[in-house]
């Protein structure tokens, strides 16, 4: 790079901390640290020109779980562990709106709707398990009600029964995003675009042409992580996303969630967006290779095509991100080395629970 004297000064001499990724953990990250100890000169760095694992490639669900997912995971985690991972959940989330207010992400309170498959005996065990579930979430977060039994109206191809969730919304990824980095910048954090780091050591960060040093580094590249950390406990895996053409009929009025939050489905702009299945191809999207992948388009194309509209349709926009899961739900919050710490592995989670990791990693490296 040619720098002049006062780019490397206002960049790259005496940062106090250095956070390598500018998606919602690194950026709350970074507005946290900021927040508590405003004379901080903090550095943020992104290696794309947008923050390039799953902040604004997501989905837009606002949500905290599905009851087939709260069944699911009762099957290998404690009460107390689903009521902690609810509460991560449903805190991130009023963090998140504390962060970006609600018009400025377009917000919308629309609900979540899970519909059934009648010949899956799991899917359908849930409509008895309505009270178990709100009980939890009352325990977790002091909301009552949040689930109840409601008339399925969209489609005959499921349950005439649905669960509807109350508390549920969606909002758009880009705008949350975009208002992050303003608010960021408003604060005086540095950040900087298209900054791919090597490697990482106690009090170091390695460019392709130069070496950074700073008291604190703060690894937030979730799913990318291992990259530069490669004995972190988390695996990378893809999760594709695809929107119709606009549509002239378009029956959805909601959120949707389907098959233990794996598949989901909502409107946006008079079109339906639908993304995940990963499940069905465990191999497949197990990967931190971006892209698009015709066994799974396919399927969500005809899920689309038969199960809500009944006829044929076109996707005009495709993508994928890539996400940190492990074989648990609760993220990575901890020192690795010497002053660098991490906050990865949100799950698929990252708008529900990143504003909550990246407060509290920054309070991690602040202590």
């Amino acid at each position: 790079m040619n720098l002049s004297y006062w780019e490397e000064r206002h960049y790259f001499e005496d940062n106090d901390l250095i956070v390598i990724g500018a998606g919602i953990v690194g950026l709350s990250t970074a507005i946290a640290a900021k927040s508590a100890k405003p004379n901080l000169k903090i550095l943020v760095l992104e290696r794309s020109s947008l923050p390039s694992g799953a902040s604004t490639k997501n989905a837009g669900f606002a949500c905290f779980g599905s009851v087939t997912e709260l069944l699911s995971d009762s099957q290998h985690m404690s009460y107390h562990d689903q009521v902690a991972l609810i509460k991560m959940r449903w805190e991130g989330l009023q963090l998140l709106q504390t962060n970006v207010p609600r018009v400025d992400m377009s917000y919308r309170s629309r609900g979540g709707v899970e519909v059934l498959d009648t010949s899956d005996s799991f899917q359908m065990s849930a409509l008895d398990e309505i009270t178990r579930c709100n009980t939890m979430v009352a325990d977790a977060i002091g909301l009552k009600d949040c689930f109840s039994i409601v008339d399925q109206s969209l489609s005959t191809t499921f349950h005439n029964k649905a669960i509807y969730n109350q508390f549920e919304g969606e909002l758009n990824p880009m705008y949350m995003m975009a208002a992050l980095h303003k608010k960021a910048f408003n604060m005086g954090i540095n950040l900087l675009y298209g900054m791919e780091v090597e490697a990482i050591a106690t009090r170091a960060v390695k460019l392709s042409d130069r070496i950074l040093n700073s008291s604190l580094i703060a690894v937030c590249t979730n799913g990318l992580s291992r990259a530069l950390l490669p004995k972190l406990p988390m695996q990378a895996v893809r999760n594709q996303v695809y929107v119709t053409e606009r549509l002239d009929d378009n029956p959805l009025e909601s959120c949707y969630h389907y098959d233990q939050g794996y598949v989901y489905f909502r409107e946006i702009d008079g079109r339906i967006l639908i993304g995940g299945a990963r499940n069905l191809y465990p191999q497949q999207e197990t990967t931190s290779e971006f892209g698009q992948t015709d066994n799974l388009k396919q399927h969500l194309q005809s899920f689309v095509e038969e199960k809500i509209l009944g006829k044929t349709i076109k996707f005009e926009y495709e993508w994928s991100g890539i996400l940190g899961v492990g074989e648990i739900k609760t993220p990575i919050i901890k020192e690795v080395m010497d002053d660098v710490y991490v906050g990865v592995r949100l799950g698929g989670m990252g708008v529900a629970i990143g504003s909550g990791v990246g407060k509290s990693l920054a309070d991690m490296v602040l202590s």
